[in-house]
């Protein structure tokens, strides 16, 4: 071992004992060899398996959802409720490589790297986005674009700025929400872009389905070909 890597062995194992790593779900202390989620949790967390839960029938408003592609289930204060709560709301960034990764190496993803010409993530509104300082979509995009080497890009789609989140609504309030809430690009030129291409739309939870298609609407009238659905968790019960 060199002397620059001894240093920076050495200010790692400092930097964890001032500032511990902690796994996303349970809030202990990450292993050596952990990344963001314990191999516990990692292991433990609920699987979605659609011919349990049948969640692509809450997309069928969509004549262009080809697939609903998903690693986990969520219920609130579940463990995948504290999955998707570091993920959105404490920082925990590297909670959408952890998803991707799982997606991919369990076999969950519906389509392949050769269906999909560009990924787009579910848009927040632009306050949401200089509070937190992300969007949590947005890395799972990235998180996916790396892994299937297609592109991804946060251009096209658009979140009204004041529009309110979906997390307090009922099933019909969301789908009226919804559809005041988005809208494409200006930009015709990227609009006119999209035509014929079959996209990968990216939201961290599936709940009711209301967000997905009204996008999925928007994205029909600029000629979009067809749409594969990717999500962190989808939501066992019906909001």
């Amino acid at each position: 071992m060199t002397t620059k890597q001894y240093l920076l062995r050495l200010g790692s194992i400092l930097l964890d004992v001032v500032f511990p790593r902690l796994c996303a779900v349970c809030g202990l202390r990450l292993g050596s060899s952990e990344r963001c989620v314990c191999l516990e949790c990692g292991l433990t967390l609920p699987r979605y398996r659609e011919e349990t839960y049948a969640a692509r029938e809450r997309l069928l408003g969509s004549p262009l959802i080809q697939s609903l592609s998903a690693p986990f289930t969520y219920q609130h204060q579940a463990e995948s409720h504290h999955l998707i709560t570091a993920l959105k709301y404490k920082s925990y960034r590297e909670v959408a490589s952890f998803v991707v990764r799982t997606a991919i190496t369990e076999g969950c993803l519906r389509f392949s790297p050769e269906d999909i010409d560009l990924i787009l993530p579910v848009p927040i509104e632009e306050g949401r986005l200089q509070k937190r300082g992300y969007n949590q979509a947005g890395l799972l995009a990235q998180a996916m674009s790396q892994r299937l080497d297609r592109p991804w890009s946060e251009d096209y789609l658009l979140r009204r700025r004041g529009s309110h989140s979906q997390t307090a609504f009922g099933r019909k309030e969301r789908m009226e929400n919804a559809h005041r809430a988005f809208s494409l690009t200006p930009n015709e030129t990227l609009k006119a872009s999209l035509r014929g291409k079959r996209i990968l739309l990216i939201d961290d939870l599936l709940t009711t389905g209301a967000t997905l298609l009204t996008l999925c609407d928007l994205l029909e009238g600029c000629g979009v070909r067809a749409v594969h659905v990717f999500v962190a968790a989808v939501a066992i019960k019906r909001y």
